[in-house]
């Protein structure tokens, strides 16, 4: 059997049996959600990783080197902001190719530390080697949060609603840009480039959230809405509909998509690597933690759905039609696409 017919969460559960092995008396979360928690000397760690690829999760013809060094670090923090953690530490290993010069790697490095700086993370090593051709990129982030506030996929209640932190799709449309498949100004592809970039972080936000003990279940928007919808609603044994009409979508993105005819539905729910988070709260303390959050941080929850008995995750549309919501998101070994491929298939 090939990888692309097992695809990658099978995958994962496929690997899973026999990873516990050690005493397990100091781990409180393992394989399953966006980060691992175990008890540490005092109190729990949250300890998450993510690798990337070159001419897989990025092509250095459409990002910049500090763009990448920031990104790199971006994405795992991401996933600290999903368990509703403070990030502490990170541990970069990077394999390099002759071809990137030592300028080129410090513009790398400048990146990283620019994100890490501004969210108080300690970059304390990891490891350098060669590579034949291309970079590759892993980094380890550990965080800390108490035990009673951490957000697990598993945590969603029927009736509670579904809520985003941010618009959801520029980053989508930026690739699209980027790779030459979406022409537009400079003006409008400017933010949505950015967001693909150098996504926004939430970390606030997942703060907030995670000690009001409102909040049920949450995820980082990594692999697309649909996806990322789909592992809370596993996890928690629930199923979920989610109003079309309420997906928050930015001025660039629906632009773009009246120009070129891209689709918005398509974009915005299985685009993937929007970064924000989706958080299941109780309906009853809504509004409260809108307002919590609005004066913490200026930004807005976005309320997108509900969360649902049974096992179906379904689109609710403007004229009430209500049906299945068969939008695929990113699956590394399934999705046949990279983001070196020059054409639609």
């Amino acid at each position: 059997m090939k990888l692309r017919e097992l695809g990658e969460f099978a995958f994962i559960d496929r690997i899973t049996p026999g990873c516990e092995v050690g005493d397990l008396s100091h781990v409180v979360r393992g394989i399953g959600d966006d980060a691992a928690v175990v008890k540490g000397p005092t109190g729990l760690m949250v300890i998450t990783t993510d690798m990337l690829l070159e001419r897989v999760h990025f092509t250095r013809a459409t990002i910049s080197d500090r763009q990448l060094g920031y990104k790199s670090l971006a994405v795992n923090l991401s996933d600290i902001a999903a368990m509703g953690a403070t990030p502490r530490d990170a541990f970069l290993s990077i394999a390099v190719p002759p071809s990137i010069s030592v300028e080129e790697l410090d513009d790398f490095y400048a990146g990283m530390k620019e994100l890490a700086s501004a969210a108080h993370v300690n970059l304390l090593g990891g490891d350098t080697t060669g590579s034949m051709d291309d970079l590759c990129i892993n980094v380890v982030v550990i965080g800390s949060a108490p035990a009673e506030q951490i957000l697990y996929r598993s945590g969603a209640r029927e009736g509670d609603r579904i809520v985003v932190t941010g618009t959801l799709g520029d980053s989508a449309a930026g690739l699209e840009i980027l790779l030459g498949r979406a022409r537009t100004s400079e003006d409008l592809a400017e933010p949505l480039v950015a967001a693909h970039c150098c996504p926004d972080l939430y970390l606030e936000e997942g703060r907030i959230l995670a000690a009001s003990g409102a909040a049920g279940a949450a995820i980082d928007l990594s692999d697309g809405l649909a996806s990322d919808l789909g592992h809370i609603c596993r996890a928690s044994g629930v199923g979920a509909v989610v109003d079309v009409e309420s997906v928050p979508l930015s001025t660039p993105f629906k632009r773009l998509c009246q120009e070129t005819g891209l689709d918005p539905v398509r974009l915005a729910l299985g685009g993937g690597e929007d970064y924000r988070l989706m958080v299941t709260v109780e309906p009853a303390r809504l509004n409260e933690l809108r307002s919590m959050v609005a004066d913490a941080t200026g930004r807005e929850l976005f309320d997108i759905g509900e969360i649902r008995s049974g096992n179906s995750i379904e689109l609710r549309h403007s004229d009430g039609f209500t049906g299945p919501l068969d939008v695929a998101g990113w699956d590394h070994f399934k999705t046949p696409k990279t983001v070196v491929d020059e054409e639609d298939p």
